[in-house]
């Protein structure tokens, strides 16, 4: 029994405050009038603890304080050191109560005060509920909690504040116009019957929050919505700490007990119909995207099943129809060389399960091909959903999936502590507090009645189509178009001759249930530390074939093991027709993998293959017992590729590597990186260089030119780090090394290591049309380089950043209102140190001239700024960043990643830390101003040297179409660039100081010495 606290079983009828519900129907429809808010004594009740993993260290409690919020304590001590909502309304309410309190007056205190602390926050708004939540250093969480609990207990929401902040939500929109995603979920939104919340706009953008309404109005409907959903007794709230839970629950309850209850009983949607209607709902669109693919999606509007939690019907269903394994829907249609790719299932989103209703999907990434047979491709998802609900429910099967899930749950890597709290509070509204820690992830109940009804529901009759394919585009086809996000679709019905045959589909023997999984552990035994184990990996075996490092796990103790493999080759280095066929092999890899090894992923082994500049990464993880089958399957896949090779399948998943090119070259934000690194690195191929060298390129052509060549002159670096011993991660080195006797392999040379051009001295301007007409983000990133990097200004470089993070949101999105997407970030190009700020805007707000001039503005106040800084806030700070490099790594893969980087880099400077934390001592505000000074002042830095790229979006995007991949083709480059601007309000760069072609400007440029941090 806890002071304070009485024990007790009753459980609140309300949901949270880390997270703060924003539920916007009302049983009965009418809001009643807001009663004056009272404030309870802080008093709070003991709710039942919630049942935890075998293996988790930590201590919780769950108390109910007098004002109805539940919070949900964890100590750590384990580890050393809406109907009436306007359009868009509560997501703007969310960014409002951030600008200021009663208390602490100032905008962006709360952001200033948890940043300088080594924190970070953030907040976002769902369709059911709103969730804040933020980390910070322990000694300060007391009063970052009370800064916290000010945005539901006084909020200022100044309208002066709110005319700003209405931009900073509609930049956010704009940001969110190109994205696919979204364009597809808002068109799902208009099937909603007339006036049900489902189809609301709920992002908020200019039209919704500023045009028909007076801003005195708008500001009252404002406080009238917080004081309405920002209820304590609506809240939940989850606080995570390296404190005892007497300490946390004395925090919480007198801190947040001042919280309000305004004493209205919780909202609810209960009295609504399911929000969409059969007649409007059971039809087929076609959509015409923005970038290029073709894709199909099924999908079924059911009923909520949240409170179906300990059976969870949608996850037994989704696992079936999504599997990639033997007897699959995907399966069978890569066979047939008719997808790429499936998705099933619900993203657990509120948009996709809420109180009212719950959405199925079934969404094939298809080949042009497939595209061509899209009647037999959808004929195949209806003959394998109609062999599953002939069958009916598997116990099986669940008990598979049960299992793995509590294999997972058991064994658990840490989670973030930030993390953590955002997913609990979340989960409090929805489970018993008992189930607080298990309700989202294991299955406890086997009700195949909840399961069969489910998957009953999966017919025909009641499903909805959505077909996208940039094939539609000048077809005079989707001639309809979304009000808020300018989608263009068509809507017909359904032929009937498709439902009837998909009604009762001829059986397909290709199509069947999963087999028992062979990967599902069942040792889990921890070995012995060998003697002589180490702090920090050490060289097992090195050859002139590579060399593999290894490190046996002392501190977590979990039976995992992880195998990070890097294949390092010049090859890459030579053609951007090199790099293109390294991706295509990858992908033609994967997916012929894909069907093995999908069950062991489903048994929680997880697999990355990633091309990187300089060669390959293969990376495994998990349970150490059948980890080596793991790498051997893989291998094995390596030595059969060839076989495994047709010319059908290349020229498809060709034609898909070529759209994936097309798709990241119309982003603004990757046009801004590849040019800024073609400029600063001594190779780097773009996308559309990639993209035009592999145009005719044939599976000969990627055995001879590339697979033959790759693995012989490859150079091996591999790390073993876990539940394993010297002599399994040598023979795991062994089975790597046997790969390349297959192709010959040849001693290989010391590798070419990666160089840096030095930029001229003074500023240069790379400003370039963005590709996409019908996108009006701009993108600006402003890069400072510095010299030669040591350990010294590493540590420097960091605590400028650390102390510029905050100022930056705050000057250029908070005031100057710039963007929504406001950032600095050190850069580490191959040893050359800089800064860089980036600033995401839009074309018809702000020209890229005016953007650069404020990202100027503001470098100057800031340098006055660490000019003047006292001893004492240097000391803080110095603290500040001290503490951020003690804190401990929270899971096995943090460390592995962070040794990992060493390796990479070729740096092998595993007690990096360490040495930093020795050197933030010999940080004074001179040497911090004088770095700083020597990146970003021109008039005082002889050696300045600033690149900034401006990627300039369409200041009319609604007269654009985004461009075909055959018109990117058809293009000698899409790289425009832009000269001076002489119509800017801002006057502009001369024009001698413009890049107008990379190559030519590359030519003035020598490449710094290699370089290593240690």
């Amino acid at each position: 029994m806890t002071k304070g606290c009485k024990a007790t079983s009753e459980v609140s009828g309300g949901g949270g405050a880390v997270e703060a519900q924003s539920e916007s129907g009302v049983e009965g429809g009418s809001v009643p009038p807001l009663p004056e808010a009272a404030i309870t004594p802080p008093t709070c009740h003991l709710l039942q603890a919630p049942i935890k993993s075998p293996f988790d260290k930590k201590e919780y409690r769950v108390i109910q304080l007098g004002n109805g919020l539940r919070a949900l304590l964890i100590s750590d001590l384990s580890k050393k050191l809406s109907s009436e909502d306007d359009e868009g309304l509560m997501h703007f309410l969310e960014h409002m109560v951030f600008m200021g309190s009663e208390k602490y007056p100032k905008e962006n205190a709360f952001d200033y005060y948890i940043k300088k602390h080594g924190g970070r926050d953030n907040a976002h708004t769902d369709m059911e509920h709103t969730t804040f939540y933020f980390e910070v250093q322990e000694r300060f969480l007391n009063e970052a909690l009370d800064r916290f609990a000010q945005f539901f207990i006084q909020p200022l929401m100044k309208v002066e504040t709110m005319t700003r902040e209405r931009e900073a939500v509609h930049s956010e929109f704009q940001m969110a116009v190109p994205e696919d995603s979204y364009r597809t979920q808002q068109l799902f939104a208009t099937l909603a019957a007339d006036g049900h919340p489902m189809g609301k706009f709920t992002w908020g953008n200019e039209s919704t929050l500023n045009v028909g309404i007076p801003d005195e109005e708008l500001h009252k409907k404002l406080h009238e919505l917080r004081l309405r959903y920002y209820s304590a007794h609506y809240m939940t709230l989850a606080v995570q700490a390296r404190l005892s839970l007497d300490t946390l629950q004395e925090y919480v309850t007198s801190i947040f007990s001042l919280i309000p209850n305004n004493g209205l009983s919780c909202p609810s949607y209960k009295h609504l119909e399911p929000p969409f209607p059969v007649e409007k709902f059971h039809r087929l669109y076609r959509i015409i995207p923005m970038k290029e693919y073709h894709s199909v999606e099924i999908n079924w509007a059911l009923p909520s099943y949240l409170k179906h939690y300990k059976t969870k019907p949608l996850h037994y269903i989704s696992h079936l129809l999504g599997h990639e394994g033997k007897g699959s829907i995907l399966s069978y249609l890569k066979k047939k060389v008719w997808a790429v790719g499936l998705y099933s299932g619900n993203d657990g989103s509120g948009f996709e399960h809420n109180t009212t209703y719950a959405v199925m999907s079934i969404s094939v990434e298809l080949t042009d091909e497939g595209f061509k047979n899209l009647d037999q491709v959808l004929l195949v998802v209806f003959q394998y959903l109609y062999m599953i609900q002939q069958t009916g429910p598997v116990e099986r099967i669940f008990r598979e999936i049960q299992q793995t899930e509590k294999l997972n749950f058991d064994y658990a890597e840490e989670e973030t502590a930030i993390e953590n709290v955002e997913n609990l509070s979340e989960g409090m509204r929805m489970f018993e507090p008992e189930d607080y820690l298990t309700g989202d992830s294991l299955l406890f109940e086997y009700d195949p009645e909840i399961i069969k009804n489910c998957m009953q529901q999966l017919v025909p009759e009641n499903c909805n189509i959505m077909i996208s394919s940039k094939s539609y585009e000048g077809q005079d086809v989707c001639c309809m178009t979304e009000d808020w996000f300018g989608t263009k679709y068509s809507v017909e019905d359904i032929p009937q001759e498709w439902v009837k045959e998909w009604s009762k589909p001829p059986e397909n023997p290709h199509l069947f249930i999963p087999s028992p999984n062979k990967f599902i552990p069942d040792n889990f035994d921890l070995l012995k530390v060998e003697e002589g184990a180490t702090e920090y990996p050490r060289v097992l075996q090195k050859d002139e074939w590579g060399e593999v490092l290894y490190k046996q796990d002392q501190k977590f103790k979990l039976p995992r093991t992880y195998c990070y493999i890097y294949f390092l080759s010049d090859l890459l280095l030579q053609s951007p027709r090199a790099a293109a066929l390294l991706d295509l092999y990858l992908n033609l890899f994967q997916q012929h993998l894909m069907e093995d090894i999908y069950p062991a992923n489903m048994a929680q082994y997880h697999y990355t293959i990633n091309a990187t500049e300089r060669g390959l990464v293969f990376k495994i993880n998990g349970f150490s017992q059948k980890l080596p089958q793991m790498l051997e399957l893989l291998l094995h896949h390596m030595d059969t590729f060839e076989e495994h090779l047709d010319e059908k399948s290349f020229q498809e998943i060709r034609q898909q590597q070529m759209k994936s090119y097309h798709n990241a070259i119309i982003k603004p934000e990757n046009m801004k990186k590849n040019v800024r690194l073609s400029i600063v690195q001594f190779v780097h191929w773009t996308p559309y260089e990639k993209l035009k060298a592999i145009v005719d390129v044939t599976s000969k052509d990627l055995l001879e030119d590339f697979v033959y060549k790759l693995y012989p002159t490859c150079h091996i670096r591999m790390l073993v780090q876990g539940n394993t011993s010297a002599s399994q991660a040598l023979d795991m080195y062994n089975l790597v090394k046997t790969r390349k006797v297959k192709y010959e392999m040849q001693v290989v040379p010391p590798f070419p290591e990666m160089r840096t051009m030095k930029l001229l001295q003074g500023c240069w301007i790379a400003r370039l049309k963005a590709v996409n007409p019908a996108d009006t983000n701009t993108s600006v990133i402003n890069y400072y380089q510095g010299k030669e990097g040591t350990l010294m200004t590493e540590v420097l470089h960091e605590f400028i950043q650390m102390v510029m993070d905050e100022p930056v949101f705050d000057f250029l999105r908070t005031h100057e209102q710039l963007g929504y997407h406001v950032y600095c970030t050190n850069r580490n190009t191959y040893g050359i140190l800089g800064i860089s700020i980036t600033v995401n805007t839009q074309a018809n707000k702000f020209g890229v001239q005016h953007v650069d001039e404020r990202i100027e503005a503001f470098l100057k106040e800031f340098l006055n700024t660490v000019r003047n800084l006292s001893s004492e806030e240097l000391s803080s700070l110095k603290d500040t960043l001290t503490s951020m490099k003690q804190t401990v790594d929270l899971t096995l893969r943090e460390e592995v990643d962070r040794n990992w980087g060493e390796i990479t880099d070729g740096e092998y400077l595993f007690d990096r830390l360490q040495r930093q934390i020795e050197l933030i001592k010999d940080i004074t505000r001179d040497s911090v101003a004088e770095c700083l000074e020597s990146l970003v002042s021109s008039k005082t830095n002889k050696e300045y040297r600033k690149l900034t790229v401006q990627v300039v979006g369409a200041s009319n995007p609604e007269d654009g179409t985004p461009p075909a991949l055959e018109g990117l083709l058809g293009e000698d480059n899409v790289v425009k660039f832009l000269g001076p601007c002489d119509k800017s309000a801002v006057k502009d760069y001369p024009a001698e100081q413009f890049i107008t072609d990379i190559a030519s400007f590359k030519e003035k440029l020598e490449p710094y010495p290699v370089t290593k941090i240690v």
